[in-house]
């Protein structure tokens, strides 16, 4: 785990994988909200497609899922349930394309854009086609729950795309076997394997030529286009937003104006104001944004009074950082500290 590098707390990640594992929670009873106390995401927010958490967010989603439903395969759970839809336009797209190697090519090349916390690979084994999952940061506490949750959802994709007789000739895990192996077998067959050195999913290259049946030479091309146009869009409204956050993080405590930071940037005031708004924000969107996120880091440290975490992100009186909070949030400090102690895994 990297707490200091910018990826792992910029939130980038499409919210499918943490909306799919609040389905699973539901499913199983449990309640999903509980998830997401004091890390400034609300249910509300998954419903929206443009919802993008950051790995530590999603980190903490995890962890708190694992806690509630512990003793069950949640990785495997959470993974089975999904459809290949249910990474949004991606999915629509493999499905359209001609055959089930172009879809798994598109799946693997557009990767960012379907909410994985891990970071896959694909190569030739010595008998098959074999998908590799690594991790993006190293955490071991949520490592065998991303595993898990990836390579069942590939079942699905598989199911998906190649019909119900797709079965992968073997699935490697680079862990230990489990307690729950009866889960793994009913999920992913006989063949698995434990302790390898790295996690592989192992499938015939036969499947790779088969043509898919819903596919859509007109409509790919379609979603291709649009894809590749969101991307674009995505690319450009990033850049601007974390190059007015780069200028803005260590000032959250000095009240900075956007002359300041449209100085530092080299350009002017109105064309910031401009660039945000294409991005669909505005300065004080991404300025809130930050002292947002910094104040609920800052609530898990109990050793911080509320009035220092105010001062610490430009209030000079609690009163008003109170009131903002709750704008934010919908929520006070206090209780969200409670709720955070209450959820918080042992």
């Amino acid at each position: 785990m990297k707490p200091s590098d910018l990826r792992y707390v910029t939130a980038n990640i499409p919210a499918f994988l943490i909306r799919s594992l609040a389905a699973t929670l539901d499913d199983m009873g449990f309640d999903p909200g509980r998830l997401l106390a004091g890390l400034g995401v609300s249910m509300e927010d998954l419903a929206d497609p443009a919802c993008r958490v950051s790995f530590r967010q999603g980190r903490e989603v995890i962890l708190r899922a694992m806690k509630m439903a512990r003793g069950r395969a949640l990785g495997l759970e959470t993974g089975f349930r999904e459809k290949i839809t249910s990474v949004g336009i991606v999915g629509y797209a493999m499905l359209t394309a001609p055959t089930v190697g172009d879809a798994v090519r598109l799946g693997l090349e557009m990767q960012k854009d379907t909410g994985s916390m891990l970071e896959f690979d694909t190569r030739a084994s010595g008998d098959g086609v074999a998908v590799t999952a690594a991790s993006r940061f190293s955490d071991p506490d949520i490592y065998v729950f991303l595993v898990e949750e990836a390579f069942a959802s590939f079942m699905g994709i598989g199911f998906a795309l190649a019909g119900e007789r797709f079965r992968p000739l073997r699935v490697e895990f680079a862990y230990p076997a489990p307690p729950r192996m009866d889960d793994y077998v009913r999920v992913f067959g006989p063949d698995i394997r434990f302790g390898a050195i790295e996690n592989a999913f192992v499938f015939d290259p036969a499947w790779y030529g088969q043509p898919l049946a819903s596919a859509d030479p007109f409509g790919h091309r379609q979603l291709l286009d649009f894809l590749a146009f969101n991307r674009a869009r995505s690319r450009e409204a990033a850049e601007v937003i974390e190059s007015v956050e780069r200028v803005l993080r260590p000032r959250l405590d000095a009240h900075p104006a956007i002359a300041l930071v449209a100085r530092e940037l080299g350009m002017s005031e109105r064309t910031l104001r401009r660039r945000l708004a294409e991005s669909g924000t505005s300065f004080q969107g991404v300025l809130d944004d930050l002292k947002k996120n910094r104040a609920l880091e800052l609530l898990s440290n109990p050793q911080m009074s509320v009035e220092q975490i105010a001062y610490a992100i430009g209030f000079t009186d609690p009163h008003n950082f109170r009131r903002a909070f709750r704008r934010w949030t919908g929520s006070t400090p206090g209780a969200l500290r409670r709720d955070l102690a209450a959820n918080w895994p042992k």
